[in-house]
Protein backbone atom coordinates (compact mmCIF):
# COMPACT_ATOMS: atom_id res chain seq x y z
CA UNK A 1 0.00 0.00 0.00
CA UNK A 2 2.88 2.40 0.73
CA UNK A 3 4.37 1.73 -2.73
CA UNK A 4 0.96 2.31 -4.32
CA UNK A 5 0.60 5.62 -2.45
CA UNK A 6 4.06 6.73 -3.59
CA UNK A 7 3.31 5.90 -7.25
CA UNK A 8 -0.01 7.76 -7.09
CA UNK A 9 1.45 10.75 -5.26
CA UNK A 10 2.64 12.59 -8.43
CA UNK A 11 -0.92 12.59 -9.78
CA UNK A 12 -2.39 13.75 -6.47
CA UNK A 13 0.30 16.40 -5.98
CA UNK A 14 -0.22 17.73 -9.51
CA UNK A 15 -3.94 18.10 -8.80
CA UNK A 16 -3.17 19.80 -5.49
CA UNK A 17 -0.67 22.19 -7.08
CA UNK A 18 -3.07 22.95 -9.91
CA UNK A 19 -5.74 23.84 -7.38
CA UNK A 20 -3.58 25.91 -5.01
CA UNK A 21 -1.04 27.53 -7.33
CA UNK A 22 -1.84 31.14 -8.21
CA UNK A 23 -5.15 30.72 -6.48
CA UNK A 24 -6.13 34.38 -6.41
CA UNK A 25 -5.95 34.73 -10.19
CA UNK A 26 -7.54 31.36 -10.86
CA UNK A 27 -10.59 31.67 -8.64
CA UNK A 28 -12.57 33.88 -11.07
CA UNK A 29 -11.98 31.37 -13.86
CA UNK A 30 -12.86 28.50 -11.58
CA UNK A 31 -16.07 30.24 -10.59
CA UNK A 32 -16.97 30.73 -14.26
CA UNK A 33 -16.15 27.11 -15.02
CA UNK A 34 -18.20 25.94 -12.06
CA UNK A 35 -21.19 27.99 -13.25
CA UNK A 36 -20.81 26.65 -16.80
CA UNK A 37 -20.59 23.08 -15.53
CA UNK A 38 -23.61 23.62 -13.30
CA UNK A 39 -25.58 25.02 -16.25
CA UNK A 40 -24.49 22.09 -18.40
CA UNK A 41 -25.63 19.61 -15.76
CA UNK A 42 -28.94 21.48 -15.45
CA UNK A 43 -29.43 21.25 -19.23
CA UNK A 44 -28.81 17.49 -19.27
CA UNK A 45 -31.05 17.02 -16.25
CA UNK A 46 -33.86 19.11 -17.76
CA UNK A 47 -33.71 17.29 -21.11
CA UNK A 48 -33.62 13.82 -19.55
CA UNK A 49 -36.42 14.74 -17.15
CA UNK A 50 -38.67 16.01 -19.96
CA UNK A 51 -38.16 12.79 -21.93
CA UNK A 52 -38.86 10.61 -18.91
CA UNK A 53 -41.97 12.61 -17.97
CA UNK A 54 -43.25 12.06 -21.49
CA UNK A 55 -42.54 8.33 -21.20
CA UNK A 56 -44.42 8.28 -17.90
CA UNK A 57 -47.55 9.61 -19.63
CA UNK A 58 -47.64 6.60 -21.99
CA UNK A 59 -50.13 4.40 -20.18
CA UNK A 60 -48.84 0.90 -19.53
CA UNK A 61 -45.59 1.43 -21.46
CA UNK A 62 -43.95 4.28 -19.54
CA UNK A 63 -41.71 2.25 -17.19
CA UNK A 64 -40.83 -0.18 -20.00
CA UNK A 65 -39.77 2.65 -22.31
CA UNK A 66 -37.74 4.29 -19.54
CA UNK A 67 -36.12 0.93 -18.77
CA UNK A 68 -35.13 0.39 -22.42
CA UNK A 69 -33.70 3.92 -22.56
CA UNK A 70 -31.69 3.20 -19.42
CA UNK A 71 -30.35 0.00 -21.03
CA UNK A 72 -29.28 1.90 -24.15
CA UNK A 73 -27.62 4.66 -22.10
CA UNK A 74 -25.66 2.19 -19.97
CA UNK A 75 -24.71 0.16 -23.05
CA UNK A 76 -23.44 3.32 -24.77
CA UNK A 77 -21.41 4.26 -21.70
CA UNK A 78 -19.97 0.74 -21.55
CA UNK A 79 -18.84 0.79 -25.19
CA UNK A 80 -17.32 4.27 -24.81
CA UNK A 81 -15.47 3.21 -21.67
CA UNK A 82 -14.10 0.05 -23.28
CA UNK A 83 -12.53 1.81 -26.25
CA UNK A 84 -11.34 4.77 -24.19
CA UNK A 85 -9.58 2.40 -21.78
CA UNK A 86 -7.95 0.51 -24.66
CA UNK A 87 -6.32 3.71 -25.92
CA UNK A 88 -5.51 5.14 -22.49
CA UNK A 89 -4.00 1.88 -21.17
CA UNK A 90 -1.63 1.78 -24.13
CA UNK A 91 -0.37 5.24 -23.19
CA UNK A 92 -0.15 4.76 -19.42
CA UNK A 93 1.39 1.27 -19.46
CA UNK A 94 3.65 1.37 -22.52
CA UNK A 95 4.14 4.85 -24.02
CA UNK A 96 4.21 7.20 -21.02
CA UNK A 97 7.41 9.23 -20.73
CA UNK A 98 7.87 8.55 -17.01
CA UNK A 99 8.07 4.77 -17.46
CA UNK A 100 11.88 4.84 -17.74
CA UNK A 101 12.12 6.30 -14.25
CA UNK A 102 9.34 4.23 -12.66
CA UNK A 103 10.48 0.87 -14.05
CA UNK A 104 14.11 1.50 -13.09
CA UNK A 105 13.07 1.92 -9.44
CA UNK A 106 12.57 -1.08 -7.10
CA UNK A 107 8.82 -0.99 -7.61
CA UNK A 108 6.65 -4.03 -6.78
CA UNK A 109 4.84 -5.21 -9.92
CA UNK A 110 1.46 -5.21 -8.16
CA UNK A 111 1.86 -1.63 -6.94
CA UNK A 112 2.97 -0.51 -10.41
CA UNK A 113 0.02 -2.21 -12.07
CA UNK A 114 -2.68 -0.91 -9.73
CA UNK A 115 -1.31 2.65 -9.78
CA UNK A 116 -1.42 2.63 -13.60
CA UNK A 117 -4.82 0.93 -13.51
CA UNK A 118 -6.21 3.68 -11.26
CA UNK A 119 -4.75 6.38 -13.52
CA UNK A 120 -6.22 4.67 -16.59
CA UNK A 121 -9.66 4.36 -15.00
CA UNK A 122 -9.74 7.98 -13.85
CA UNK A 123 -8.53 9.42 -17.18
CA UNK A 124 -10.95 7.29 -19.18
CA UNK A 125 -14.04 7.48 -16.98
CA UNK A 126 -14.38 10.99 -15.60
CA UNK A 127 -16.26 12.33 -18.63
CA UNK A 128 -18.75 9.43 -18.64
CA UNK A 129 -19.28 10.00 -14.93
CA UNK A 130 -19.81 13.71 -15.59
CA UNK A 131 -22.54 13.02 -18.17
CA UNK A 132 -24.23 10.20 -16.27
CA UNK A 133 -24.92 11.83 -12.89
CA UNK A 134 -27.61 14.30 -14.07
CA UNK A 135 -29.27 11.50 -16.05
CA UNK A 136 -29.47 9.33 -12.94
CA UNK A 137 -30.77 12.32 -10.98
CA UNK A 138 -33.54 12.75 -13.57
CA UNK A 139 -34.51 9.08 -13.30
CA UNK A 140 -34.64 9.30 -9.51
CA UNK A 141 -36.74 12.48 -9.64
CA UNK A 142 -39.31 11.31 -12.20
CA UNK A 143 -39.79 7.77 -10.91
CA UNK A 144 -39.35 8.63 -7.21
CA UNK A 145 -36.40 6.32 -6.63
CA UNK A 146 -35.69 7.84 -3.25
CA UNK A 147 -32.56 7.36 -1.18
CA UNK A 148 -32.41 3.67 -2.11
CA UNK A 149 -31.91 4.47 -5.81
CA UNK A 150 -29.13 6.99 -5.16
CA UNK A 151 -27.47 4.53 -2.80
CA UNK A 152 -27.48 1.93 -5.57
CA UNK A 153 -25.98 4.50 -7.96
CA UNK A 154 -23.10 5.04 -5.52
CA UNK A 155 -22.61 1.29 -5.11
CA UNK A 156 -22.99 0.29 -8.79
CA UNK A 157 -20.97 2.98 -10.61
CA UNK A 158 -17.49 2.08 -9.22
CA UNK A 159 -17.61 -1.61 -10.30
CA UNK A 160 -19.35 -0.58 -13.55
CA UNK A 161 -16.37 1.69 -14.36
CA UNK A 162 -13.74 -0.82 -13.20
CA UNK A 163 -14.95 -3.71 -15.42
CA UNK A 164 -14.31 -2.03 -18.83
CA UNK A 165 -11.10 -0.45 -17.48
CA UNK A 166 -9.68 -3.83 -16.48
CA UNK A 167 -10.84 -5.53 -19.69
CA UNK A 168 -9.31 -2.72 -21.77
CA UNK A 169 -6.04 -3.03 -19.85
CA UNK A 170 -6.06 -6.81 -20.27
CA UNK A 171 -6.62 -6.61 -24.04
CA UNK A 172 -3.95 -3.93 -24.44
CA UNK A 173 -1.35 -6.14 -22.71
CA UNK A 174 -2.25 -9.08 -24.94
CA UNK A 175 -2.07 -7.01 -28.13
CA UNK A 176 1.26 -5.41 -27.22
CA UNK A 177 2.75 -8.78 -26.29
CA UNK A 178 1.63 -10.87 -29.26
CA UNK A 179 1.55 -8.42 -32.16
CA UNK A 180 4.76 -7.17 -33.82
CA UNK A 181 6.09 -4.33 -31.67
CA UNK A 182 8.32 -2.72 -34.30
CA UNK A 183 5.42 -0.50 -35.25
CA UNK A 184 3.06 0.41 -32.45
CA UNK A 185 0.58 1.79 -34.94
CA UNK A 186 0.03 -1.75 -36.22
CA UNK A 187 -1.12 -2.61 -32.73
CA UNK A 188 -3.43 0.38 -32.65
CA UNK A 189 -4.83 -0.60 -36.02
CA UNK A 190 -6.02 -3.87 -34.54
CA UNK A 191 -7.27 -2.05 -31.45
CA UNK A 192 -9.31 0.29 -33.62
CA UNK A 193 -10.67 -2.56 -35.70
CA UNK A 194 -11.49 -4.60 -32.61
CA UNK A 195 -13.19 -1.61 -30.98
CA UNK A 196 -15.28 -1.04 -34.11
CA UNK A 197 -16.53 -4.62 -34.00
CA UNK A 198 -17.34 -4.28 -30.29
CA UNK A 199 -19.19 -1.03 -30.82
CA UNK A 200 -21.21 -2.50 -33.65
CA UNK A 201 -22.24 -5.64 -31.81
CA UNK A 202 -22.95 -3.83 -28.54
CA UNK A 203 -25.20 -1.48 -30.44
CA UNK A 204 -27.02 -4.34 -32.11
CA UNK A 205 -27.43 -6.13 -28.75
CA UNK A 206 -29.63 -3.26 -27.54
CA UNK A 207 -32.11 -3.92 -30.43
CA UNK A 208 -33.76 -0.48 -30.20
CA UNK A 209 -35.97 -1.17 -33.23
CA UNK A 210 -38.04 -3.53 -31.11
CA UNK A 211 -39.69 -0.51 -29.51
CA UNK A 212 -41.47 0.42 -32.74
CA UNK A 213 -42.56 -3.04 -33.90
CA UNK A 214 -45.28 -4.10 -31.46
CA UNK A 215 -47.09 -6.00 -34.20
CA UNK A 216 -44.22 -8.51 -34.22
CA UNK A 217 -45.46 -9.80 -30.86
CA UNK A 218 -48.42 -12.03 -30.20
CA UNK A 219 -50.30 -9.57 -27.98
CA UNK A 220 -49.65 -6.62 -25.73
CA UNK A 221 -48.44 -8.54 -22.68
CA UNK A 222 -45.85 -10.42 -24.73
CA UNK A 223 -44.65 -7.13 -26.19
CA UNK A 224 -44.49 -5.52 -22.74
CA UNK A 225 -42.62 -8.49 -21.29
CA UNK A 226 -40.05 -8.33 -24.11
CA UNK A 227 -39.48 -4.64 -23.47
CA UNK A 228 -38.91 -5.28 -19.78
CA UNK A 229 -36.32 -7.99 -20.48
CA UNK A 230 -32.61 -7.10 -20.93
CA UNK A 231 -31.40 -7.41 -24.53
CA UNK A 232 -28.22 -9.18 -23.43
CA UNK A 233 -28.00 -10.89 -20.07
CA UNK A 234 -24.19 -11.20 -20.25
CA UNK A 235 -23.23 -7.51 -20.10
CA UNK A 236 -22.53 -5.39 -16.99
CA UNK A 237 -24.85 -2.71 -18.41
CA UNK A 238 -27.79 -5.14 -18.20
CA UNK A 239 -26.93 -6.14 -14.63
CA UNK A 240 -26.69 -2.49 -13.60
CA UNK A 241 -30.00 -1.66 -15.31
CA UNK A 242 -31.70 -4.51 -13.46
CA UNK A 243 -30.41 -3.21 -10.12
CA UNK A 244 -31.60 0.33 -10.88
CA UNK A 245 -34.97 -0.98 -12.09
CA UNK A 246 -35.62 -2.57 -8.70
CA UNK A 247 -35.58 0.87 -7.05
CA UNK A 248 -37.10 2.90 -9.90
CA UNK A 249 -39.91 0.72 -11.23
CA UNK A 250 -40.47 -1.61 -8.26
CA UNK A 251 -39.39 -4.46 -10.50
CA UNK A 252 -38.84 -7.80 -8.80
CA UNK A 253 -35.10 -8.36 -9.14
CA UNK A 254 -32.78 -10.75 -7.39
CA UNK A 255 -30.39 -8.11 -6.07
CA UNK A 256 -28.31 -10.70 -4.25
CA UNK A 257 -27.52 -12.19 -7.64
CA UNK A 258 -26.92 -9.17 -9.90
CA UNK A 259 -24.88 -6.96 -7.57
CA UNK A 260 -22.52 -9.74 -6.37
CA UNK A 261 -22.18 -10.76 -10.02
CA UNK A 262 -21.17 -7.22 -11.01
CA UNK A 263 -18.89 -6.90 -7.99
CA UNK A 264 -17.21 -10.24 -8.64
CA UNK A 265 -16.36 -9.20 -12.21
CA UNK A 266 -15.01 -5.88 -10.90
CA UNK A 267 -12.73 -7.82 -8.53
CA UNK A 268 -11.78 -10.67 -10.85
CA UNK A 269 -10.79 -8.81 -14.03
CA UNK A 270 -8.30 -6.42 -12.32
CA UNK A 271 -6.74 -9.42 -10.59
CA UNK A 272 -6.51 -11.32 -13.87
CA UNK A 273 -5.07 -8.27 -15.62
CA UNK A 274 -2.48 -7.81 -12.84
CA UNK A 275 -1.33 -11.43 -13.21
CA UNK A 276 -1.01 -11.01 -16.95
CA UNK A 277 0.76 -7.66 -16.57
CA UNK A 278 3.32 -9.16 -14.19
CA UNK A 279 4.07 -11.85 -16.77
CA UNK A 280 4.17 -9.86 -20.03
CA UNK A 281 4.51 -6.14 -19.27
CA UNK A 282 8.31 -5.87 -19.26
CA UNK A 283 8.58 -7.83 -22.46
CA UNK A 284 5.85 -5.79 -24.13
CA UNK A 285 7.31 -2.50 -22.92
CA UNK A 286 10.76 -3.51 -24.15
CA UNK A 287 9.34 -4.27 -27.60
CA UNK A 288 7.50 -0.97 -27.59
CA UNK A 289 10.84 0.86 -27.23
CA UNK A 290 12.19 -0.61 -30.45
CA UNK A 291 12.52 2.02 -33.13
CA UNK A 292 10.27 1.40 -36.06
CA UNK A 293 11.69 1.21 -39.52
CA UNK A 294 11.62 4.54 -41.29
CA UNK A 295 9.40 4.72 -44.30
CA UNK A 296 9.02 7.50 -46.81
CA UNK A 297 5.52 8.83 -47.22
CA UNK A 298 3.86 8.21 -50.52
CA UNK A 299 4.48 10.62 -53.37
CA UNK A 300 0.77 11.04 -54.04
CA UNK A 301 0.09 11.83 -50.36
CA UNK A 302 2.80 14.51 -50.36
CA UNK A 303 1.38 16.09 -53.51
CA UNK A 304 -2.16 16.03 -52.12
CA UNK A 305 -1.05 17.70 -48.88
CA UNK A 306 0.89 20.36 -50.78
CA UNK A 307 -2.14 21.10 -52.99
CA UNK A 308 -4.46 21.47 -50.02
CA UNK A 309 -2.21 23.88 -48.11
CA UNK A 310 -0.92 25.75 -51.19
CA UNK A 311 -3.28 28.78 -50.79
CA UNK A 312 -1.87 29.57 -47.33
CA UNK A 313 1.15 31.83 -46.67
CA UNK A 314 4.58 30.24 -46.60
CA UNK A 315 4.86 30.44 -42.79
CA UNK A 316 1.50 28.72 -42.42
CA UNK A 317 2.53 25.98 -44.85
CA UNK A 318 5.75 25.26 -42.94
CA UNK A 319 3.91 24.86 -39.63
CA UNK A 320 1.16 22.79 -41.25
CA UNK A 321 3.61 20.37 -42.88
CA UNK A 322 5.40 19.94 -39.54
CA UNK A 323 2.11 19.25 -37.74
CA UNK A 324 0.93 16.80 -40.40
CA UNK A 325 4.18 14.81 -40.27
CA UNK A 326 4.10 14.81 -36.46
CA UNK A 327 0.51 13.60 -36.52
CA UNK A 328 1.29 10.76 -38.94
CA UNK A 329 4.25 9.65 -36.79
CA UNK A 330 2.27 9.67 -33.52
CA UNK A 331 0.25 6.49 -33.49
CA UNK A 332 -1.65 7.47 -30.34
CA UNK A 333 -3.13 10.35 -32.34
CA UNK A 334 -3.95 9.02 -35.80
CA UNK A 335 -5.15 5.65 -34.50
CA UNK A 336 -8.17 7.46 -33.06
CA UNK A 337 -9.39 7.87 -36.64
CA UNK A 338 -10.58 4.26 -36.49
CA UNK A 339 -12.89 5.17 -33.62
CA UNK A 340 -14.10 8.14 -35.63
CA UNK A 341 -14.87 5.88 -38.58
CA UNK A 342 -16.82 3.52 -36.33
CA UNK A 343 -18.83 6.39 -34.88
CA UNK A 344 -19.69 7.72 -38.35
CA UNK A 345 -20.92 4.31 -39.50
CA UNK A 346 -23.10 3.80 -36.41
CA UNK A 347 -24.28 7.43 -36.57
CA UNK A 348 -25.48 7.11 -40.16
CA UNK A 349 -26.91 3.65 -39.54
CA UNK A 350 -29.24 5.14 -36.95
CA UNK A 351 -30.86 7.31 -39.63
CA UNK A 352 -31.16 4.40 -42.03
CA UNK A 353 -33.26 2.31 -39.62
CA UNK A 354 -35.53 5.09 -38.34
CA UNK A 355 -39.18 3.90 -38.69
CA UNK A 356 -40.50 7.17 -40.11
CA UNK A 357 -43.35 5.48 -41.95
CA UNK A 358 -44.86 4.28 -38.65
CA UNK A 359 -45.19 7.70 -37.06
CA UNK A 360 -48.62 9.42 -36.85
CA UNK A 361 -46.84 12.70 -37.74
CA UNK A 362 -46.64 13.43 -41.49
CA UNK A 363 -43.40 12.08 -42.92
CA UNK A 364 -42.09 15.38 -44.37
CA UNK A 365 -42.67 17.22 -41.08
CA UNK A 366 -41.02 14.49 -39.01
CA UNK A 367 -38.03 14.39 -41.37
CA UNK A 368 -37.55 18.15 -40.99
CA UNK A 369 -37.73 17.94 -37.19
CA UNK A 370 -35.22 15.08 -37.06
CA UNK A 371 -32.93 16.87 -39.50
CA UNK A 372 -32.95 19.98 -37.34
CA UNK A 373 -32.21 17.93 -34.22
CA UNK A 374 -29.41 16.32 -36.24
CA UNK A 375 -27.66 19.72 -36.37
CA UNK A 376 -27.21 19.56 -32.61
CA UNK A 377 -26.06 15.93 -32.73
CA UNK A 378 -23.57 16.64 -35.52
CA UNK A 379 -22.28 19.64 -33.57
CA UNK A 380 -21.78 17.41 -30.54
CA UNK A 381 -19.83 14.89 -32.65
CA UNK A 382 -17.64 17.67 -34.08
CA UNK A 383 -17.03 19.02 -30.57
CA UNK A 384 -15.91 15.58 -29.41
CA UNK A 385 -13.54 15.27 -32.36
CA UNK A 386 -12.19 18.78 -31.76
CA UNK A 387 -11.44 17.88 -28.14
CA UNK A 388 -9.26 14.99 -29.35
CA UNK A 389 -7.48 16.79 -32.21
CA UNK A 390 -7.87 20.61 -32.16
CA UNK A 391 -7.59 21.18 -28.41
CA UNK A 392 -4.17 19.40 -28.01
CA UNK A 393 -2.72 21.19 -31.07
CA UNK A 394 -0.70 23.72 -29.05
CA UNK A 395 0.12 21.41 -26.14
CA UNK A 396 1.59 18.77 -28.47
CA UNK A 397 4.50 21.11 -29.12
CA UNK A 398 5.63 19.85 -25.70
CA UNK A 399 8.68 21.06 -23.86
CA UNK A 400 10.29 22.28 -27.10
CA UNK A 401 7.68 25.02 -27.46
CA UNK A 402 10.49 27.47 -26.61
CA UNK A 403 11.91 26.82 -30.09
CA UNK A 404 8.79 28.30 -31.66
CA UNK A 405 8.86 31.16 -29.15
CA UNK A 406 12.46 32.03 -30.05
CA UNK A 407 12.00 31.56 -33.82
CA UNK A 408 11.09 34.43 -36.18
CA UNK A 409 7.49 33.14 -36.36
CA UNK A 410 4.68 35.22 -34.93
CA UNK A 411 2.53 33.40 -32.40
CA UNK A 412 -0.47 34.69 -34.33
CA UNK A 413 0.71 32.75 -37.37
CA UNK A 414 1.19 29.65 -35.19
CA UNK A 415 -2.38 29.73 -33.82
CA UNK A 416 -4.07 30.54 -37.11
CA UNK A 417 -2.13 27.82 -38.94
CA UNK A 418 -3.30 25.27 -36.35
CA UNK A 419 -6.84 26.62 -36.68
CA UNK A 420 -6.93 26.16 -40.46
CA UNK A 421 -5.24 22.77 -40.29
CA UNK A 422 -7.91 21.46 -37.90
CA UNK A 423 -10.76 23.27 -39.62
CA UNK A 424 -10.36 21.54 -42.99
CA UNK A 425 -10.92 17.92 -41.81
CA UNK A 426 -13.62 19.02 -39.34
CA UNK A 427 -15.40 20.84 -42.14
CA UNK A 428 -15.27 17.80 -44.40
CA UNK A 429 -16.54 15.58 -41.56
CA UNK A 430 -19.38 17.93 -40.59
CA UNK A 431 -20.63 18.49 -44.13
CA UNK A 432 -20.40 14.76 -44.86
CA UNK A 433 -22.37 13.81 -41.73
CA UNK A 434 -25.13 16.32 -42.41
CA UNK A 435 -25.36 15.65 -46.14
CA UNK A 436 -25.49 11.85 -45.83
CA UNK A 437 -27.91 11.84 -42.88
CA UNK A 438 -30.23 14.32 -44.61
CA UNK A 439 -30.04 12.26 -47.80
CA UNK A 440 -31.11 9.18 -45.84
CA UNK A 441 -33.95 11.20 -44.30
CA UNK A 442 -34.97 12.70 -47.70
CA UNK A 443 -35.52 16.15 -46.20
CA UNK A 444 -36.88 19.12 -48.18
CA UNK A 445 -34.38 21.07 -50.24
CA UNK A 446 -34.56 24.18 -48.03
CA UNK A 447 -33.72 22.12 -44.96
CA UNK A 448 -30.76 20.51 -46.73
CA UNK A 449 -29.37 23.94 -47.71
CA UNK A 450 -29.97 25.38 -44.23
CA UNK A 451 -28.28 22.40 -42.56
CA UNK A 452 -25.20 22.59 -44.79
CA UNK A 453 -24.82 26.34 -44.21
CA UNK A 454 -25.34 26.03 -40.45
CA UNK A 455 -22.87 23.18 -39.98
CA UNK A 456 -20.40 25.13 -42.16
CA UNK A 457 -20.57 28.12 -39.81
CA UNK A 458 -20.71 25.92 -36.71
CA UNK A 459 -17.49 24.14 -37.64
CA UNK A 460 -15.55 27.41 -37.73
CA UNK A 461 -16.58 28.17 -34.15
CA UNK A 462 -15.87 24.65 -32.88
CA UNK A 463 -12.39 24.55 -34.44
CA UNK A 464 -11.53 28.01 -33.07
CA UNK A 465 -12.77 27.12 -29.58
CA UNK A 466 -10.65 23.95 -29.65
CA UNK A 467 -7.43 25.69 -30.71
CA UNK A 468 -8.03 28.88 -28.68
CA UNK A 469 -8.92 27.17 -25.41
CA UNK A 470 -6.05 24.74 -26.00
CA UNK A 471 -3.70 27.76 -26.14
CA UNK A 472 -5.40 29.29 -23.10
CA UNK A 473 -4.83 26.11 -21.05
CA UNK A 474 -1.68 24.53 -22.55
CA UNK A 475 -0.23 21.37 -21.00
CA UNK A 476 3.33 21.13 -22.26
CA UNK A 477 4.54 18.76 -19.52
CA UNK A 478 2.27 15.86 -20.44
CA UNK A 479 3.55 12.30 -20.10
CA UNK A 480 1.17 10.97 -22.77
CA UNK A 481 -0.99 12.71 -25.35
CA UNK A 482 -4.13 11.10 -23.90
CA UNK A 483 -3.80 13.28 -20.80
CA UNK A 484 -4.31 16.54 -22.70
CA UNK A 485 -8.03 16.24 -23.60
CA UNK A 486 -8.84 15.04 -20.07
CA UNK A 487 -7.23 18.06 -18.40
CA UNK A 488 -8.94 21.05 -16.79
CA UNK A 489 -8.79 22.94 -20.08
CA UNK A 490 -10.41 20.02 -21.89
CA UNK A 491 -13.51 20.34 -19.69
CA UNK A 492 -13.64 24.09 -20.40
CA UNK A 493 -13.32 23.45 -24.13
CA UNK A 494 -16.08 20.82 -24.16
CA UNK A 495 -18.50 23.02 -22.22
CA UNK A 496 -17.83 26.06 -24.43
CA UNK A 497 -18.20 24.03 -27.65
CA UNK A 498 -21.50 22.47 -26.60
CA UNK A 499 -22.78 25.85 -25.37
CA UNK A 500 -21.94 27.36 -28.77
CA UNK A 501 -23.72 24.52 -30.58
CA UNK A 502 -26.75 24.83 -28.29
CA UNK A 503 -27.08 28.59 -28.79
CA UNK A 504 -26.77 28.15 -32.57
CA UNK A 505 -29.59 25.61 -32.63
CA UNK A 506 -31.80 27.75 -30.37
CA UNK A 507 -31.31 30.82 -32.61
CA UNK A 508 -32.61 28.89 -35.64
CA UNK A 509 -35.39 27.00 -33.85
CA UNK A 510 -38.24 29.52 -34.30
CA UNK A 511 -37.85 30.20 -38.07
CA UNK A 512 -37.45 26.46 -38.72
CA UNK A 513 -40.66 25.87 -36.77
CA UNK A 514 -42.48 28.49 -38.88
CA UNK A 515 -41.26 26.97 -42.16
CA UNK A 516 -42.13 23.45 -40.96
CA UNK A 517 -45.68 24.45 -40.01
CA UNK A 518 -46.06 26.32 -43.28
CA UNK A 519 -45.17 23.13 -45.11
CA UNK A 520 -47.60 21.15 -42.97
CA UNK A 521 -50.48 23.67 -43.31
CA UNK A 522 -49.82 26.00 -46.29
CA UNK A 523 -50.98 29.55 -45.60
CA UNK A 524 -51.24 29.08 -41.83
CA UNK A 525 -48.28 31.38 -41.08
CA UNK A 526 -47.82 32.96 -44.51
CA UNK A 527 -44.02 32.94 -44.36
CA UNK A 528 -41.35 32.34 -47.00
CA UNK A 529 -37.80 31.10 -46.94
CA UNK A 530 -36.54 34.61 -46.22
CA UNK A 531 -37.68 34.25 -42.60
CA UNK A 532 -34.52 32.26 -41.91
CA UNK A 533 -32.17 35.06 -43.07
CA UNK A 534 -32.12 37.04 -39.75
CA UNK A 535 -31.35 33.85 -37.85
CA UNK A 536 -28.51 32.97 -40.23
CA UNK A 537 -27.15 36.50 -39.80
CA UNK A 538 -27.27 36.04 -36.02
CA UNK A 539 -25.51 32.66 -36.33
CA UNK A 540 -22.86 34.31 -38.53
CA UNK A 541 -22.26 37.01 -35.91
CA UNK A 542 -22.12 34.36 -33.18
CA UNK A 543 -19.62 32.35 -35.22
CA UNK A 544 -17.37 35.38 -35.78
CA UNK A 545 -17.36 36.00 -32.01
CA UNK A 546 -16.68 32.29 -31.35
CA UNK A 547 -13.72 32.39 -33.76
CA UNK A 548 -12.10 35.66 -32.69
CA UNK A 549 -12.58 35.53 -28.90
CA UNK A 550 -10.88 32.19 -28.03
CA UNK A 551 -8.06 32.73 -30.53
CA UNK A 552 -7.40 36.18 -29.05
CA UNK A 553 -7.50 34.88 -25.46
CA UNK A 554 -5.15 32.02 -26.35
CA UNK A 555 -2.77 34.40 -28.12
CA UNK A 556 -2.69 36.69 -25.09
CA UNK A 557 -1.88 33.71 -22.86
CA UNK A 558 1.02 32.60 -25.11
CA UNK A 559 2.32 36.18 -25.29
CA UNK A 560 2.26 36.36 -21.49
CA UNK A 561 4.27 33.11 -21.33
CA UNK A 562 6.86 34.55 -23.70
CA UNK A 563 7.25 37.65 -21.55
Amino acid sequence: MSSLAILLSPILLSWKNEFLRKGERKWPRRTILFCLGLGFWAGIYWTARRVLIYFETVHGLGPALAYQLLLIILLTFLSMLLFSNLITALSTFFLSQDLDLVLSAPTPSAAFFYSRMIATTVNSSWMVLFFSLPIFAAYGSVFHGGILFYLWVILVLPPFLIVPASIGTLLTHLLVYFLPARRIRDILFFIGLFAFIILYFLFRFSQPERLVHPEAFGHFMEFLNAMETPSSAYLPSSWSAEIFASALFQKKVDLWFFYPLLLSYALFFPLLASWLSAAVHLSGWSKAQESRQGRRQGYLLDRMINRIIHPFPETFRAIMIKDIKTFLRDTTQWSQLFLLLALIVVYLYNFKVLPLDRSPIPGSTLRTVISFANLGLAGFVLSSVAIRFAFPAVSLEGKVFWILQSSPIALRSLLWSKFWLNLIPLLVLGELLVFLSNSLLRVPQWMMILSLITIFLMTFGIAAIGVGVGALYPKFDYSSAAEIPTSFGGAVCMICSIAFVGVTVVVEAWPVYLLTMEGLKPGSFNVSGWVIVPSLAAVLALTIAAVITPIKLGLNKLDAMRN
